[in-house]
């Protein structure tokens, strides 16, 4: 699936790399009935997700935004290498990959099976608070899913440490501006893409289950590290991208993910971009 939204002289394509299986039990902060009343039908519970992946070309560069879950998670993912050629882009061609944060739906498909990048001549940009955190030995007693992802993390990287630029909140690197969300994970970052006056934020995990947490940001999910300090971070961006009528790219959104938020009777709402 390729989508695309016009951002001043820039064409963001939107990109899947499948979807992913996950329940309402990772939820926290709402009661189920008003949880399935809000995502409508689901199997006890489960139902699918996107996960969606972006690309900009600027001049002679491209820029992929996170780079899916490779076959690690579910069958149902893994398909952002056949995607981007059948967009016309080789992945050999792809010189950076921004990282929104190192969670498994984002960054294992950097590797292939046997561990080697499947994009060869990228260079990895990611906050220096999340490739900190992750790279470095556990500093205590750790859950299971943490202890995974860290491992993980390392395998994920092993290509690219020679290519892995770490960069602080506002150092714009190619048009592209961190800007730090934490809670998710340490360094969990929203990305400002901007062209002339125009702008677009790629928000990563800001939201898991954008039906609830858009209109209702005080849920959490189980995967979050720091529940209140994502609650928070969703607060802030979500006020900021109303305010200034950003167009928004959302990993886990209605794929592709393009769209904007607006407030509506007291609560912030979603709008799929008309330039899908």
């Amino acid at each position: 699936m390729l989508a695309t939204i016009q951002i001043g002289n820039l064409e963001i394509k939107g990109l899947t790399d499948g979807i992913l299986k996950t329940s309402l039990d990772n939820l926290i902060g709402m009661a189920r009935v008003e949880a399935e009343r809000l995502v409508g039908p689901t199997d006890a519970g489960s139902l699918f997700i996107p996960v969606n992946n972006f690309v900009v070309e600027r001049g002679e560069k491209t820029i992929l935004i996170d780079a899916g879950a490779g076959h690690t998670m579910q069958p149902t993912l893994g398909r952002l290498p056949a995607n981007l050629r059948e967009a016309g882009i080789d992945p050999a061609s792809v010189t950076h990959v921004v990282l929104t944060h190192i969670h498994p739906d984002h960054a294992n498909g950097l590797v292939d099976d046997a561990g080697h990048p499947h994009f060869p001549n990228a260079e990895i940009v990611v906050h220096e608070k999340e490739a900190a955190f992750w790279l470095a030995p556990a500093q205590g007693p750790e859950p299971d899913n943490v202890q995974r992802n860290r491992a993980r993390a390392k395998i994920n990287l092993a290509p690219y440490l020679e290519r892995l630029r770490r960069v602080r909140d506002g150092e714009e690197i190619l048009g592209l501006t961190p800007i730090c969300a934490p809670g998710h994970t340490p360094g969990h970052t929203c990305w400002r893409i901007a062209s002339g006056k125009d702008a677009l934020l790629a928000w990563g995990d800001l939201v898991h289950f954008a039906a609830i947490q858009i209109s209702h940001p005080d849920a959490a999910v189980t995967y979050d590290l720091d529940k209140d300090l994502a609650c928070a971070s969703r607060k802030r961006i979500l006020d900021m991208v109303a305010a200034d009528r950003l167009a928004i790219a959302g990993a886990h959104v209605d794929a592709p993910g393009f769209g904007f938020v607006v407030r509506r009777n007291g609560r912030y709402a979603f709008e799929p971009s008309s330039s899908e």
